[in-house]
């Protein structure tokens, strides 16, 4: 294997990201680590995220470690831990396997098939398998120069990576602004029937999910989050400030849009918008969780 440059330029062989030690105030504790941002269109790569190594890693998940309090220095946690216990109902319905004999009076009635189809769980992260992303604010605040978390030296008045803006911005009360990231994959040959996105609230704004099998991109999914108006004597779970998180669901049940199938290999992407106008958010998360069969 023969290594050279393109037109007497350098070319990068390896590059294995940047990496710095993260440690306790102490010093003890140090992790080092670079993370594997896949460098898609709109990625984390191509917008030098923090949450890409441990040199610019500003806030999220790694500085929550078992047994850490998360504190400012003057604040004591006191001697308590808090207990909690959580309650679950499943509904169910027995598995009847092909050809069984089952006696009455059962609810599912045996034959050629099975009663219940695997549906296998398909995982695929928005933010290129970092695990999490920082979504930094939209401008660096007036007389704060530099002063963004994770980008030093970023100029006053200069919309930071992945983000755009409409109205008078920086200053002006109409201005507005979203930060956005995307990533694509091959279909592994799917047919959706439960679709759901996670993101955090109060920033994120939607997520949608589309097909690109023909060269026009078809929208799958769309998940906005759904906030309660306060009306709990029509719906219970409808308090002020509520938020809920509808995810898509396919099938044959009324009311429901048909199953379809996403052959093997098509180009599925995820787009990921969050409100940063005025203030940034560390540890956001963009991953869709589905269910589904291949056939």
């Amino acid at each position: 294997m023969t290594l050279s440059p393109v037109d007497g330029a350098p070319t990068c062989v390896c590059d294995a990201g940047v990496t710095g030690s993260m440690c306790h105030t102490n010093g003890t504790g140090c992790d080092s680590f670079t993370k594997n941002c896949n460098n898609q269109t709109g990625g984390l790569l191509q917008q030098r995220n923090p949450t890409c190594d441990s040199a610019h890693y500003s806030g999220g998940l790694h500085c929550c470690g078992n047994g850490r309090i998360l504190l400012d220095a003057d604040q004591d946690p006191g001697p308590d831990l808090l207990r909690y216990h959580m309650k679950f109902r499943f509904w169910y319905q027995e598995y009847v396997a092909a050809n069984a004999t089952v006696p009455a009076p059962a609810q599912q009635t045996a034959g050629g098939t099975a009663s219940h189809n695997n549906l296998p769980r398909l995982y695929w992260q928005t933010e290129a398998n970092a695990g999490e992303y920082d979504i930094p604010p939209a401008f660096v605040a007036p007389g704060e120069h530099g002063a963004v978390v994770g980008y030093p030296g970023w100029p006053e008045g200069k919309p930071t990576p992945g983000t755009t803006c409409t109205g008078s911005c920086p200053d002006g009360p109409d201005c507005e602004c979203q930060h956005e990231i995307r990533y694509s994959w091959a279909s592994p040959g799917m047919r959706l029937l439960y679709a759901g996105a996670h993101c955090h609230a109060p920033s994120c704004l939607s997520m949608k999910l589309y097909r690109n099998g023909t060269g026009t991109p078809e929208l799958v999914c769309e998940m906005a989050p759904v906030y309660g108006g306060g009306n709990v004597t029509h719906d219970r779970y409808d308090e002020v400030g509520y938020v809920e998180l509808p995810p898509c669901v396919w099938g044959d049940d009324a009311g429901l849009e048909p199953s379809f199938f996403i052959p093997k290999g098509e180009q599925v992407f995820s787009v990921k918008v969050n409100n940063n106008t005025h203030v940034g958010h560390f540890g956001e998360m963009a991953s869709w969780q589905m269910r589904g069969t291949p056939f």
